[in-house]
C-alpha cells in the first residue's frame, strides 16, 4: 500500500522530537494543520501495518545519572530463543537482537543494551546473566558518543 499525503506529512514530522507537553498529538494537529483524532488513527493504522515499528522516547541514562552499556553475547543457533528470553527479563535491557556479521573475527551474535543505576549494578546484572546463562557477556560501555540526526525522505 501507498501511503497517502497526510501519513507522509505525520511521518516525516514523527521524525523530530514530540512536544513534551501532556496532548503531544494536539499540540502537532496545531502545527501540521491536521484533526489530533486523524492523527493518532492514521499513527495507529501505520504501527498496524508495520510502517511505524513504534513510537517511544530515546532516553539519555547517562545524564539521568546512569549506567549503560552495548553487551555481545555468542549464543549457540540452539539456545537462541532460551537466552533472549533470560536477558528480555532484565527491566534494564532496552534492545536485544541477533545481528549474523559477515566478519569472522567477531564471533557474538546476540547483541543488548543494558542499563543500571550505576557501574557496580550493572556489572552486577551482566554477571548474574553469565551465571544464569553459562555463556560469557562481553560489556562493551560508550567511551565517546557520535550523535547524529537522521531523517528520511517519506515519498
Amino acid at each position: 500500500m501507498i501511503l497517502c499525503d497526510t501519513d507522509r506529512k505525520i511521518l516525516h514530522r514523527l521524525q523530530s522530537n514530540l512536544p513534551l507537553v501532556s496532548r503531544p498529538f494536539l499540540a502537532l494537529s496545531k502545527e501540521l494543520d491536521i484533526d489530533e483524532d486523524t492523527i493518532i488513527e492514521r499513527v495507529k493504522f501505520m504501527i498496524e501495518k508495520g510502517y511505524v515499528r513504534r513510537l517511544a522516547p530515546i532516553i539519555n541514562t547517562q545524564a539521568m545519572g546512569r549506567e549503560a552499556t552495548l553487551a555481545a553475547i555468542k549464543v549457540p543457533e540452539d539456545r537462541i530463543e532460551e537466552v533472549s528470553a533470560i536477558i528480555n527479563e532484565y527491566s534494564g535491557v532496552s534492545h536485544n537482537y541477533l545481528r549474523k556479521g559477515r566478519n569472522t573475527h567477531i564471533p557474538y551474535n546476540m547483541w543488548f543494551t543494558m542499563s543500571a543505576r550505576n557501574d557496580e549494578e550493572l556489572h552486577c546484572l551482566l554477571k548474574e546473566i553469565e551465571d544464569r546463562t553459562g555463556l560469557t557477556v562481553r560489556s562493551l560501555p560508550t567511551t565517546k558518543k557520535f550523535k547524529i540526526g537522521v531523517r528520511f525522505k517519506i515519498y
